[in-house]
């Protein structure tokens, strides 16, 4: 029989610290409070359980590559390889949190529960959070969460983060964000990773159990769709030969952070994102980002690296500003996740959607079957977004201005397909996808929001050619093209019948055809484009003339209460009360 919650208070403190985006040791302020209460038991017996749970279901396996999967159970080996050396272990369930948590609580005597708070109101982590923490509580568990993913608690910032339907108040540019930033104090200082003294001693830790994946075959599928119909689904033959741009785990980030910033001040001082090369064989930028993701490295501690970076480097070299710098991209990130936060907030999971978020603008997306799984399988003819595509699934990585060429190419630009097909194929491929930045760059640049200038648009043939006039980066990626000539590398199509012949490309045959007319359509989405907007401004001077109709009537109509009311003593209060309201109405709607 298990023991009750009164006898479990009795005995020795049992804390389970649950991993979720933060798998990492070092600057984990929610591991440290399981320690520091186990440590603190009166008996002297206190005990530590760190605890990771896979759940099919999850941001991070729902929509999951093969590559993707595998960087998560490199972190997790990873996590767990670094716990057994303090004389811990990770133990890992999986399935649904909501029942298997209440499993381990009651076999482990779990009297506490600490985590990482989720930041950004991801729709799965809020509804998980809300099931789990219910079943703690009806369960008389103890339960603590920690911000640890972004610099500061976003119900922080401004103090006004939380205010559901208030988003007048937010910051909604990058420019009203960094201005804010500096109210908030210094960025607080990441904390030490715990040593093999704050572990309890002699705590025994069962190794035939809940044991780490082996490999991504060993993880779940989602619970609520059917194996026929995930996408993307994968194999054995699937996991084999995977070459990520990185490996997962905390040490293979702090390893990362070490070579791309901390040995680099000259770089680190200099860094200006758009100048670094989509195009070069080698990342040009810092390669922090699937850490990140995965809660592997600090945002605090990288804020730290950076900082100490620029310190060191020489006086000659010129230091570049947010929001273009390093300091700048965490900023982003940061603002990214207010967004996120806010829109979640203002109407619960309509981040990564069209329907329902107060920063997309609604757009008529076609949608065509064909075209989407051309520009996924990198098949669109444009040898450029092609090896950008084939990079992608081949390293779950690409340049930031890789990115921006391809997304600005499926919607606006020229395949007019909805952001949000756009943003789930990300999610899926990339080793870096976040819920917060990914969906924020999609509407960015689908234009969908907080960046409007539509008429600036990416050529899939010209962006790139002056960087790169040679095609060495698409000789790479798209090896049946490495004999046509420069001349016609970016527009292959163009050579002709015997020069493709010469060159073992065949436009058709054994490379596609160019799937549209870049320069036809992308005049006429530019058009599309405008009569959006128009459209937009016209709903938007909708609702703000009948927001005020309705704000008048019910003015009218408290008035008119307020006149019956106030009869009885005197014009005076009943004038004053209706200046009242009007005031009230005003602001509230400003």
């Amino acid at each position: 029989m298990n023991p009750t919650r009164q006898e479990l208070k009795a005995s020795p403190v049992a804390v389970m610290h649950w991993f979720r985006r933060g798998l990492r040791l070092h600057d984990n302020p929610a591991l440290v409070s399981a320690l520091s209460k186990a440590k603190s038991c009166p008996t002297g017996k206190g005990k530590v359980y760190p605890v990771y749970v896979l759940d099919g279901d999850s941001y991070q396996l729902k929509h999951c590559s093969a590559l993707r999967a595998n960087f998560l159970v490199e972190c997790l080996q990873d996590l767990d390889k670094s716990l057994r050396a303090l004389g811990s272990r990770l133990y890992v369930a999986k399935g649904d949190p909501a029942v298997e948590l209440p499993k381990v609580w009651d076999q482990f005597g779990v009297t506490h529960m600490t985590f990482d708070l989720d930041e950004s109101g991801e729709p799965y982590a809020v509804e998980r959070d809300g099931k789990v923490m219910s079943i703690a509580k009806a369960n008389g568990l103890g339960y603590e969460g920690f911000t640890s993913e972004t610099l500061f608690p976003l119900g922080k910032v401004g103090g006004y983060v939380g205010k559901v339907g208030n988003s007048l108040s937010v910051p909604s540019s990058m420019s009203s964000f960094q201005s804010l930033l500096p109210q908030m104090g210094p960025i607080p200082k990441p904390i030490l990773a715990p040593t093999k003294s704050d572990f309890p001693e002699k705590q025994t830790h069962k190794n035939d159990i809940y044991l780490p994946p082996k490999s991504p075959l060993d993880l779940p599928w989602p619970r609520n769709i059917p194996r026929s119909e995930v996408t993307p689904s994968w194999g054995k033959e699937d996991c084999k030969n995977l070459t990520p741009i990185v490996r997962g785990g905390e040490r293979e980030a702090l390893q990362q952070l070490a070579q791309s910033i901390t040995k680099r001040p000259a770089f680190c001082a200099s860094f200006s994102k758009p100048s670094t090369s989509p195009t070069s064989l080698s990342p040009s930028t810092t390669c922090l980002s699937p850490y990140l993701a995965h809660g592997c490295l600090s945002v605090k501690l990288m804020w730290e690296a950076v900082e100490e970076a620029v310190k060191k480097a020489p006086s000659s070299c010129e230091r570049t500003k947010p929001p273009t710098s390093l300091l700048g991209q965490i900023i982003w990130r940061e603002f990214n996740y207010l967004m996120a936060h806010t829109a979640n907030q203002i109407s619960p999971g309509s981040w990564g959607k069209i329907r329902g978020n107060p920063y997309c603008r609604h757009v008529k997306w076609e949608r065509d079957h064909d075209k989407l799984i051309a520009w996924k399988e990198g098949r669109t003819g444009f040898p450029w977004i092609d090896a950008c595509m084939t990079q992608l699934k081949a390293q779950g990585w690409m340049h930031h201005l890789g990115r921006h060429a391809v997304a600005c190419f499926l919607t606006r630009g020229d395949l007019w397909q909805s952001w949000e097909e756009g943003a789930l194929h990300f999610e899926s491929q990339l080793l870096d996808a976040d819920y917060a930045v990914n969906n924020f760059n999609w509407l960015w640049l689908s234009c969908s929001g907080f960046f409007y200038q539509y008429f600036r648009c990416y050529s899939p043939i010209a962006f790139q050619r002056g960087n790169d006039p040679t095609g060495v980066y698409i000789r790479n990626w798209l090896p049946g093209l490495q004999k046509i000539p420069d001349k016609y590398i970016y527009e292959p199509w163009k050579a002709p019948k015997d020069v493709q012949k010469k060159s073992g490309v065949i436009i058709g045959k054994s490379y596609p055809s160019p799937i549209v007319n870049h320069g036809e359509v992308s005049k006429e989405n530019m058009d599309r484009m405008s009569v959006a907007y128009e459209a937009h401004k016209e709903t938007q001077a909708k609702k703000k003339k009948g927001k005020r109709g309705r704000d008048d009537e019910e003015l009218s109509l408290r008035g008119g209460l307020e006149e019956r009311r106030h009869r009885q003593v005197g014009i005076a209060t009943s004038f004053l009360s209706l200046f009242f309201l009007s005031s009230y109405s005003v602001s509230l709607f400003w």
